[in-house]
């Protein structure tokens, strides 16, 4: 019987890494429009205790090469303890197009982070929703390019977010990262939107209003950006944006803890995915039955290495053609590791996923 599981979970797992590598092929890098009748575009972000990283976003958002009385900045302020209302503050003093919004309280019916967005996005004027996260660096072209791309799909934008590395832990998360954006943007190489990261989207703000916001997942403390890429591509459609002047970089985790909270706290929306893409959570399966049966092998049978040198194969394919397709610097040693590390840790993330044992922001 064991046998005959592994002989199917290796062949569905192997038709999986066809249709994903396959879709990394069929993007095109969008032109950033050169029209003067330009959207009016919005954008959005959370902020809770950001005071470290908002002086470097808040200077890049400002130097942004879009024609500034086509573009607003709403800084939604959830419950900040440190200096992020002073910053803020200060920021919309001196730009009249930065808008700082404060939440003093929680939410009765809906998450903080999903209610600090809709407050954002309610006040927004902009046709164009773009958002990212406070701990992000974005370059000068980031909204041109977000806005063409958009208006290019005609529905949601999914941008590519890149971890700054300056330890071999951090190279560990940029490529664990790069292995989750890679499969998400093989999917959509075929018109499948799987995922995507709030660190970078861009969608109507009309599309928003349509799918009734967050309010079909307004109990979730996550997966606000999983809601967003599946819910309008369905209604409208969607586009990965690989043009590399839309990429934004953000920190990595601190620490081992810090990681594996995130990452389980992001696996925790796997079961949502059921009945709303059975196609997304057959490959979620397929990932975490063949990392659990190689464990299997690992322990139980010397050909555990025929199995692990298939995988390492596989992963390595979708990780390098990834990393060219976004423009990311991969270092073999930290491939390894992250290969050899994957039996272990896929399936104990996926448990405690399921049980929801992580924190989010206290």
């Amino acid at each position: 019987m064991i046998y005959l599981i592994t002989c199917i979970s290796v062949v569905l797992y192997f038709l999986f890494i066809i249709f994903i590598i396959s879709g990394l092929f069929k993007h095109e890098s969008p032109n950033i429009s050169s029209s003067k009748d330009l959207p009016m575009v919005s954008v959005v972000l959370a902020a809770r205790n950001e005071e470290s990283n908002l002086p470097d976003l808040i200077y890049d958002l400002v130097n942004q090469e879009y024609p500034l009385d086509r573009l607003e900045v709403i800084f939604v302020n959830d419950r900040s303890t440190d200096l992020t209302h002073r910053i803020l503050n200060e920021a919309s003093d001196n730009y009249s197009f930065i808008k700082h919004i404060v939440i003093e309280e929680l939410s009765a019916e809906m998450t903080p982070k999903k209610y600090a967005l809709t407050k954002g996005i309610d006040s927004a004027n902009g046709e164009i929703i773009i958002s990212t996260d406070a701990d992000c660096r974005v370059g000068k072209l980031w909204v041109s390019s977000m806005t063409s791309d958009v208006i290019k799909s005609n529905g949601i934008s999914i941008g590519f977010s890149k971890i700054s590395d300056k330890s071999f832990f951090d190279q560990y998360q940029k490529i664990d990262f790069l292995g989750i954006i890679s499969a998400n943007a093989g999917a959509g190489g075929w018109k499948q939107f799987w995922s995507g990261t709030g660190q970078n989207l861009a969608y109507f703000k009309s599309d928003f209003i349509l799918i009734d916001g967050f309010e079909p997942v307004k109990n979730k403390i996550s997966g606000d950006d999983m809601y967003l890429v599946q819910a309008i591509s369905k209604v409208k459609s969607g586009s990965i944006n690989i043009d590399p002047n839309s990429f934004v970089s953000t920190k990595p985790m601190k620490n081992i803890k810090e990681f594996i909270n995130q990452r389980i706290r992001w696996s925790s929306n796997a079961k949502l995915n059921v009945k709303k893409n059975p196609y997304f959570f057959s490959f979620l399966v397929s990932s975490f039955s063949f990392n659990l049966i190689l464990l299997f092998y690992f322990l139980f049978s010397e050909t555990w290495i025929l199995l692990f040198l298939f995988k390492f194969l596989c992963d390595g394919l979708v990780v390098f053609i990834g990393s060219k397709l976004f423009d990311v610097n991969i270092k073999f040693p930290a491939y390894l590791l992250w290969a050899i590390a994957q039996p272990f840790y896929i399936p104990a993330i996926g448990l405690l996923g399921i049980r929801e044992k992580f924190t989010w922001k206290n």
